[in-house]
């Protein structure tokens, strides 16, 4: 499931990430959103989009800093031998 968190405004992205955590101490596996229900699967999935919230505030905090992150395009050979 890909939720796209950009979409969302400030008020509803802190709506979501605060279903979600309720959802998950209470264990709950889904949350209502505007009339939509999304069902995950496990605590994993809902720990993953957790995690995808957080980094979508993040993502705007630094934007509002002014701070831009550098992806790494580093690649590395995938051999069982090693370096040669």
């Amino acid at each position: 499931m890909t939720i796209r968190y950009r979409n969302f405004d400030d008020y509803r992205l802190q709506e979501v990430m605060d279903d979600l955590v309720e959802g998950q101490i209470s264990g709950v596996a889904s949350i209502t959103q505007n009339g939509e229900t999304i069902t995950f699967r496990g605590p994993a999935e809902i720990e993953k989009q957790i995690q995808a919230v957080e980094k979508e505030i993040q993502r705007r905090e630094d934007a509002a800093a002014g701070v831009t992150r550098r992806r790494s395009y580093v690649s590395y050979p995938r051999t069982s031998k090693g370096w040669h």
